[in-house]
């Protein structure tokens, strides 16, 4: 299991290692604003913005929403969670593995 710290003012960083097929990764994620913000995984587009068939599935798998967390939308492609202040910890189970430099972590404010 791996755990990644994240502040949801951080606005975008990207994945800080690999994460292999089928291994529990927890994303701690701080939100100190006064208001509700999303979290965001995105597998990086192409250099068009888009994701192709060959782009890498980087959220396919399963994700339990600790307390603080709610209303998951997700893709193959991007997942993403509203964050109530003060945050939550949103663990995510891959069904892929994922290379680091292909995924971005993304804050989005209130």
């Amino acid at each position: 299991m791996a755990t990644y710290n994240f502040n949801i003012t951080a606005s975008s960083v990207t994945q800080p290692a690999d994460i292999g097929l089928g291994v529990s990764t927890d994303y701690v994620i701080a939100n100190p604003l006064p208001a509700s913000a999303y979290f965001t995984l995105e597998t990086v587009p192409n250099n068009q913005g888009f994701y192709t068939a060959s782009s890498p599935k980087n959220t396919s798998g399963s994700f339990t929403l600790g307390s603080g967390l709610s209303g998951l939308v997700q893709s193959d492609y991007i997942a993403s969670v509203v964050v109530a202040p003060g945050g939550g910890t949103l663990t995510f189970v891959p069904k892929t593995t994922i290379t680091a430099a292909t995924l971005k972590l993304r804050g989005i404010g209130a």
